[in-house]
């Protein structure tokens, strides 16, 4: 049974290591943020203004995190998402956990390419989120989920290729004795 998690600030290429992840160990790969994204959608709101009801009701991040962990205990999957490290060493759930980050700058280069927009403004886009995230989950589970202590495995994917970060998470793994 493997349960790999997969977490990271915004850009820094935590999606694209999970799908070649997902491809190459032809495992099961969900994603916290379609759910999320989801759930706002649903609620007719934009990720900013979801993200900011759920800083005054955790119900819903708890529920997101809760549906995360049963997916984790049903092992063979591959799970993205910032808590999902965290709460799995939380749960006891046994998990291969991973964070990966990158410089700013470079960070917002990616979501500016990948959204559009300009750098300064999708620089304090995700200073907002990254800032909205770290207190709703401090406020929750008294955890910052950027906190390598979290973590089996944390990468600086600056000048790293997706498939660079994929071969060492399943070298690590290997290395560790996680049989992905």
């Amino acid at each position: 049974m493997v349960v790999l998690t997969i977490g990271g600030p915004p850009g820094s290429g935590t999606t694209t290591v999970c799908r070649i992840l997902e491809e190459r160990l032809e495992a099961r790969y969900v994603y916290a943020g379609d759910i999320f994204r989801k759930t706002a959608e649903n609620k007719g709101l934009t990720l900013a203004q979801f993200g900011k009801m759920c800083e005054e009701d955790p119900i819903w991040d708890q529920a997101l995190d809760g549906e995360m962990i049963q997916i984790a205990m049903d092992g063979d999957v591959i799970l993205e998402g910032r808590m999902t490290g965290p709460m799995c060493k939380i749960e006891g759930v046994a998990s291969f956990r991973v964070y990966i980050d990158a410089d700013r700058e470079v960070r917002a280069m990616r979501v500016m390419e990948r959204d559009g927009g300009e750098l300064e403004e999708v620089m304090e886009s995700m200073r907002d989120r990254e800032e909205s995230e770290a207190l709703r989950y401090k406020n929750i589970y008294a955890v910052d989920p950027r906190d390598s202590v979290w973590y089996d495995m944390v990468i600086d994917s600056s000048n790293l290729t997706p498939e660079e970060i994929a071969d060492r998470v399943m070298r690590t793994a290997l290395e560790v004795g996680d049989p992905i």
